[in-house]
């Protein structure tokens, strides 16, 4: 018995789904074919389905001869995403057609059978226009573009940009929409140094910037050209006169097929080709802007376009010392987003704040439409019944070639007594604005006797602190003056300096030297002693390295009064440096010895010299 229901189940399931999809199918049986195209043109009407075709019904057609066709074809794939499994079907119907006859050719809906169902596609209407060629190519290029190619040019009748407006002539604020358009009859490989249009003068958007360039066919003085839209901008005149726009530059990359001596048969089958760049650029144009008429209502809040208003306030009561907010709403579409502030009048026992503007609208190609709301918050300091004037605001509607006054009805506001008010708040409860504008007399006494003014202090350059401050700053120049001339001094007595850094330096090298003993290293050892003797006498005597002889160490060290014994302790010393830097022989223990005797020596002539 269950696996009786089992299989109900999944014959309902399955007949479910078979119909799910059939209708699914039906909604994706659609017709591709160009809207435009030159007359005995060749080109193709195709039709998609993803479903399992039972019977396709060819159209009729009307103006357009049938050269081959209706061609199946299917392609299907399977894609497995986290284990989900989608089977994808694609089948279609090719037509190929030649338009035989200028005008406007159509083609009747297409049909095909699913499942027993019958589904059309819709009807097509074809523009056919005579071109500049007898025979065209299959992707719509004309001959003679194909020959200008073959000739190593391209006319600017092949390729070229073209900005057009919506509107040549305009009054101030009226909005305007610029296209940018690329015409090409020649296959392009892509762009460079793109310069788009500047309009001064004008407030200006962007509509439309397509990230991808898409070209679809379009008839341009009756030729057939592949036209993609580059740019859309809403544009507002904000000067009258006539307002120039400079051009817009872009250089194009053109596919051209290459041409020479020698061709082969195999030239025929496999074309080369190479890449040319050619200049495009705009023309000059020009728009007309009028001043707005004359007379224009005092409520005017520079709005061009078609608008209506809403004006309402947040409730129809409110309790004194409580926040509330009058709304004016302005709507419709023309330059919304240059309208200006109604002026709204409120009570004086009103206590008015900063207007809050919100925008919400969107560009379209009659301009920007939406709405732009004014909210009016206020707090009523006093009870009673209030009256809000009319609400007005005048626009010049383009269509009426006139002024419009909008009006609201009159308002009234019922402000309840607050019995949770503060003690401050009810203080001026029952005061009314108006009544303390104009007082009896708005100019207080002013008093004509001499006043009792008193010293309050001494100027501070003359007192005998500011006197003190300025001499110790002084002597403290001074004294860092001196101070600075003696270093400088210093720094320019180069013997002074080595004689004063000797026992520094030698220092540094005796530790090195130390560090070479501790890790046994024989020749670096004797090298940095012996840097460090010959070092510490050379700064000390103000002896060039290079003149570092025996005898002259010898003579300067007698000249200093250097005593005997210790003058040939450090010259037995270095000569001991020498030759043990290259017997190699020396041990640990003599090494030590000769460490410490240079110390000794080096301390004892630094007392001495």
């Amino acid at each position: 018995m269950d696996r009786y229901r089992i299989g109900i189940l999944r014959v309902i399931a399955s007949l479910l789904f078979t119909l799910f999809a059939t209708l699914s199918f039906a909604q994706n049986f659609s017709v591709d074919a160009p809207n435009v195209v030159e007359k005995d043109e060749i080109f193709r009407i195709v039709y998609t389905c993803d479903a399992e075709v039972d019977e396709f019904i060819a159209p009729s057609l009307t103006g357009l001869e049938l050269l081959a066709g209706p061609m199946p074809s299917r392609m299907s794939s399977t894609n497995i995403v986290n284990g989900v499994r989608t089977d994808i079907l694609e089948i279609n119907y090719t037509i190929m057609v030649r338009a035989t006859q200028t005008g406007v050719a159509t083609v009747s809906p297409a049909s095909v059978k699913i499942g027993g169902k019958q589904y059309s596609a819709k009807a097509l209407s074809i523009e056919v226009v005579e071109g500049n060629s007898a025979a065209t190519q299959n992707n719509g290029r004309s001959s003679a573009a194909e020959s200008n190619l073959g000739s190593g040019e391209v006319s600017s009748e092949d390729i070229f940009l073209r900005l057009t407006f919506s509107k040549n002539r305009v009054v101030r604020g009226e909005p305007i929409v610029a296209t940018l358009k690329l015409y090409t009859r020649v296959p392009i490989s892509g762009f460079e140094d793109v310069k788009f249009p500047v309009f001064n003068g004008f407030w200006s958007q962007e509509l439309e910037t397509p990230q991808n360039i898409n070209f679809v066919r379009e008839n341009y003085k009756n030729q057939v050209y592949n036209s993609a839209v580059l740019r859309r901008y809403i544009l507002l005149p904000q000067q009258t006169g006539d307002l120039t726009v400079e051009p817009s530059y872009m250089v194009c990359q053109i596919q051209m097929r290459s041409e020479g001596f020698g061709r082969s048969i195999f030239d025929d089958f496999f074309d080369t080709y190479h890449t040319i760049r050619k200049r495009l650029s705009t023309q000059p144009a020009t728009i007309k802007v009028e001043p707005l008429p004359a007379g224009a209502p005092a409520s005017f809040g520079g709005g061009v376009g078609e608008f209506s208003m809403d004006v309402r306030l947040s409730g129809d009561s409110i309790r004194a010392h409580e926040a509330g907010a009058l709304t004016v709403e302005i709507s419709g579409s023309g330059n919304i987003n240059l309208i200006e502030t109604p002026v709204v009048e409120l009570p004086h026992d009103f206590e008015k704040y900063d207007v809050k503007t919100d925008d919400n609208y969107s560009n379209g190609t009659a301009g920007l439409s939406g709405k732009k709301v004014f909210e009016f918050p206020f707090i009523p300091r006093s009870e009673g019944t209030f009256v809000i004037p009319p609400v007005t605001y005048s626009y010049y509607n383009i269509k009426q070639d006139r002024y419009v006054t909008l009006k609201s009805d009159t308002l009234r506001l019922k402000v309840l007594k607050n019995e949770n008010a503060s003690a401050s708040q009810q203080i001026v409860s029952g005061v009314n604005k108006q009544s303390v504008v104009n007082l009896g007399s708005d100019i207080r006494y002013i008093f004509t006797s001499s006043p009792n003014l008193g010293k309050t202090g001494v100027f501070l350059v003359w007192s005998w602190y500011f006197a003190a401050i300025v001499l110790l700053i002084a002597i403290l120049f001074l004294i860092a003056d001196k101070i600075l001339r003696e270093r400088e001094k210093l720094r320019g007595d180069i013997k002074r300096t080595r004689n004063r850094r000797a026992n520094k330096i030698a220092k540094n090298r005796l530790r090195l030297a130390q560090s070479y003993l501790d890790k046994g290293l024989q020749s670096p050892f004797y090298e940095e002693l012996h840097k460090a003797l010959l070092g510490y006498i050379s700064d000390k005597l103000s002896i060039q390295f290079a003149d570092m002889q025996r005898d002259a160490i010898v003579e300067m060290l007698n000249e200093r009064g250097v005593p005997e014994q210790e003058r040939d302790t450090l010259i037995n010393l270095v000569d001991e440096c020498e030759m043990a830097r290259y017997s190699q022989q020396q041990s640990e223990g003599a090494m030590s010895e000769q460490y410490k005797r240079a110390i000794e020596i080096i301390s004892t002539l630094e007392n001495k010299l």
